[in-house]
């Protein structure tokens, strides 16, 4: 364990201090996107001095930097003027990407987070991770293997079913014994099926003491199933392109601790952008305090969290962050029902009987606009079967969140998002049904 990471309150808010000042100064100096909007606000430069400061600033929501994009063509006026050695973008889920600078020193200082992380849920360098995530503009890819690197693990970068397909991923795993799967959990469930495809049992046939999943809403009952199929300890990790390997996981798994020496997390009021105190819920803002390009200052994630101060029996100091609710720009409201994707695919994962892939389907039926969970079975089954799984599912559906959805079961494999099916890393759960919306991509690895 790290020094800083049992740092007093008063030394990691110090060190803030003077970490912010200098992003801030820098910023002023360097990036017009920022110093154009603080001129709006009458914010200068010495007038932000420690985190409590922060509120002073205006947020930023990913709509701002859309129209940067569009008045400062190709990559906004958001970079700064610091030369990238690579460029990363948001994976898209939620509009158009948006591409990211990072120098030498941005993606060093990641990959010592993305380090600390593995650490502390247990790496080590006898380890062998094998890494299922692409290796393409999102980010995620590259923090695990780099991240495993600086600790000294090997790395097996096998990347997507769309890069190496899923019994081939089985085969390798099954051949050179990795002890660490780093995955996406929904592509963790499908190596799991594809692996009793083969004839496997994914407990005793392999090698895995520890499954890495990011990039994804990883529900308790998720990991519950990982855990009990492969026999293996599961992490969750969030992260996203903004705040790359910002928080981590301890071996108590009691909320993501967070790096507070590379980020400074707040949480505000979704509608007003007014700061909660802690352990209330609200939208997370997330500020950087390392960056040379791209930097980020009260950027709107969209997840609906809280922030935790009280101790971690793990001895770490750093503050914690709540299991991710939802994204408030995800919720849908239904007869004045609030329904979150997160909230319905933990009740999904309640049922042994369904597979990984799933959606929710908004339609008009009858001139009623409704909301239509799609799922598929982990096994093909019998119509009458078949039927009375789905009406299970949405009676447990109208106890846990307040509102009978329609259920409809697919086949093993008829089901596959537009970004699974490019190779992208992140589904996108809500799909808009018009009278002319394609068919489901079928034959998926």
């Amino acid at each position: 364990m790290e020094a800083i990471e049992q740092a007093s309150r008063a030394e990691i808010e110090a060190l803030q201090g003077r970490l912010l000042r200098a992003q801030v100064e820098n910023a002023w100096k360097n990036v017009p996107f920022y110093r154009q909007r603080w001129e709006a606000a009458g914010v200068r430069p010495e007038n932000i001095c420690t985190p409590a400061d922060l509120p002073k600033l205006p947020l930023v929501t990913k709509e701002d930097f859309d129209q940067d994009l569009i008045e400062n063509p190709p990559f906004g006026s958001y970079q700064g003027n610091a030369r990238p050695v690579r460029i990363h973008a948001s994976s898209g889920t939620t509009g158009a990407p948006k591409p990211f600078f990072n120098t030498q020193a941005d993606l060093d200082r990641i990959a010592e987070l993305s380090a600390r992380r593995l650490r502390a849920q247990g790496v080590t360098p006898n380890d062998l991770v094998q890494v299922t995530l692409p290796f393409s503009l999102y980010i995620g890819g590259p923090i695990a293997i780099e991240g495993a690197m600086k600790l000294g693990a090997g790395v097996l970068a096998t990347g997507t079913g769309a890069m190496t397909p899923s019994r081939q991923q089985i085969a390798i795993a099954r051949r050179w014994r990795p002890t660490v799967l780093c995955s996406t959990p929904s592509y963790a469930l499908r190596l799991t099926e594809v692996a009793r495809e083969m004839g496997l049992d994914p407990a005793r046939d392999f090698n895995f003491h520890m499954i890495y999943v990011t990039a994804e809403s990883c529900p308790p009952e998720t990991r519950a199933e990982l855990a009990r199929r492969w026999n293996a300890r599961v992490y969750d990790n969030f992260g996203s392109v903004e705040a790359a390997a910002s928080t981590y996981e301890c071996r108590c798994q009691c909320g993501w601790h967070i790096s507070e020496d590379a980020y400074i997390f707040e949480v505000v009021d979704p509608h007003t952008g007014e700061p909660f105190p802690p352990g209330k819920q609200g939208a997370l803002v997330v500020t950087s305090l390392f960056r040379e390009a791209s930097p980020f200052f009260r950027y709107r994630v969209g997840d609906l969290v809280s922030l935790w101060d009280d101790p971690c029996e793990c001895g770490r100091t750093f503050r914690r962050m709540s299991p991710v609710k939802g994204r408030a720009d995800e919720m849908l409201k239904l007869r004045g029902i609030s329904v979150y994707p997160a909230a319905v695919e933990r009740v999904l994962r309640t049922f042994p009987e369904l597979g990984a892939e799933w959606f929710l389907v908004m339609e008009q039926r009858g001139g009623v606009e409704e909301i239509v969970v799609q799922i598929e079975a982990a096994h093909p089954l019998p119509e009458q079967e078949r039927e009375g799984l789905a009406s299970r599912v949405a009676d447990r559906l109208k106890r846990e969140i307040g509102i009978r959805l329609e259920v409809e079961i697919f086949d093993p494999g008829a089901l596959v998002s537009p970004e699974a099916a490019e190779g992208r890393v992140k589904a996108r759960r809500i799909i808009q049904r018009t009278p002319h919306s394609p068919e489901p991509v079928k034959n998926r690895e």
